[in-house]
């Protein structure tokens, strides 16, 4: 899978959600970037889709192919072993 741990990626990542953001224009302006630290922290994924580059139908098509392949799924087993809460 590919990861988006790098500064660059990151930084790029944010700048999509800004642009996103602005684009639905029904969200309050800066909320995405005031929740991404909080969200992209715990770095323990199951399955990683890059949206700026795949189309929708390409990302569904990956999730069901995960689905399909009885990948275990253990990205919440490990968020729990390290008692994450959500709030």
């Amino acid at each position: 899978m590919d990861s988006a741990n790098t500064e660059g990626s990151r930084s790029a990542a944010q700048e999509e959600l800004i642009r996103r953001e602005k684009l639905r224009g029904d969200r309050e302006s800066g909320l995405a970037i005031s929740q991404y630290d909080i969200v992209y922290c715990l770095n323990e994924y199951d399955i990683e889709l890059n949206t700026e580059t795949l189309r929708p139908n390409e990302c569904a098509n990956l999730i069901l192919n995960f689905i399909r392949s009885n990948s275990e799924y253990s990205a919440f087993k490990k968020l729990n072993k390290r008692s994450v809460g959500v709030s």
